[in-house]
């Protein structure tokens, strides 16, 4: 699956199921973690180490918000990896 696919289908899984989606296509940490299957805290941890899964797209509030492409991406390039 592409990486358009999926993020299609993670912006229609956040609607679906009452996670805010900012006008940017931007969701909070925690919606991100959620996406890619961490906790919270295991997306933090990875930030505060320097080895985040994906970038983050910028702050609100001093709030981490993440692009839904930029997710998509990161599980496109996974499923691409798992399938060769």
């Amino acid at each position: 699956m592409n990486a358009e696919a999926i993020e299609d289908r993670l912006r229609d899984w956040c609607s679906k199921n009452g996670h805010a989606v900012t006008p940017l296509n931007e969701v909070s940490e925690p919606v991100a973690a959620l996406l890619l299957g961490l906790s919270t805290s295991a997306l933090r941890l990875q930030f505060n180490e320097g080895r985040s899964l994906v970038p983050v797209a910028r702050y609100v509030l001093n709030r981490r918000m993440y692009a839904i492409a930029d997710i998509a991406c990161y599980l496109a390039h996974g499923a691409q990896r798992a399938l060769d």
